[in-house]
């Protein structure tokens, strides 16, 4: 069976993924959610200061002897996705068959929505993101404040982040939403400028968030494009 690695959206943890892993069907793969220090089972670690920390940070939870296998990532993950790609090739391992990146434009561009929000107050923030769907259910703002310290952790290393010319080797599935407003066709395109292989764009219904549930259109998705 084929393990899928994915890494969280900024805010988040290898929770956002318990519904998805569990709907991913098994036929496809099985979804191994990864966890970065700072939340989950991770929330008393420090956070990590860049992206590529971030990655040092995460990167043993892809076993070594790991063979055919697929990265992925969502919005902030899909970079730590990108980048971990190329930090297994410098460690000389094996890398894998696909890399998935969902909600994130090319590396490089930074969301209006990102840079207008990182100035607010805690509570117009928690706005925000409860408006784009970006907090938790039922979190209400007197309980948000460690969501809130995750979020601005993980939007600075997101801010401060700017990719080298390096292309990586692995073809890339590109998956976006058809009314999120952080994601452009233009800039989605782009991945196509940080491979040497295939890249394949993909919209699917909903905002930002919409991957976590459509497990079974995303498998599928995959499937076609391995194929």
């Amino acid at each position: 069976m084929t393990n899928m690695y994915s890494y969280p959206h900024a805010g988040g943890s290898t929770l956002n993924y318990k519904a998805f892993k569990h709907q991913f069907p098994e036929s496809i793969g099985k979804v191994v959610p990864i966890e970065i220090p700072g939340r989950g089972k991770r929330g008393t670690e420090p956070f990590s200061n860049t992206i590529h920390e971030c990655i040092e940070d995460s990167i043993d939870q892809i076993p070594n002897e790991e063979s055919d296998y697929i990265l992925h990532g969502h919005c902030m993950g899909a970079l730590l996705a990108f980048e971990t790609l190329k930090a297994l090739k410098r460690k000389k391992r094996k890398l894998p068959t696909l890399l998935v990146v969902s909600g994130r434009n090319a590396p490089g561009y930074q969301t209006d929505w990102g840079l207008r929000v990182a100035g607010l107050d805690d509570e117009k923030l928690f706005e925000e993101l409860k408006s784009v769907g970006g907090a938790p259910r039922g979190l209400s703002f007197a309980m948000a404040q460690q969501f809130l310290t995750i979020i601005r952790k993980d939007q600075k290393i997101v801010h401060q982040y700017s990719p080298d010319d390096e292309k990586v080797d692995v073809p890339i599935l590109v998956l976006a939403g058809k009314d999120d407003v952080m994601t452009n066709t233009e800039a989605l395109l782009q991945w196509q400028d940080f491979t040497s292989s295939k890249v394949e764009l993909n919209f699917m219904d909903g905002e930002h968030y919409f991957i976590y549930d459509q497990a079974e259109a995303v498998a599928n998705l995959i499937n076609e494009f391995k194929e």
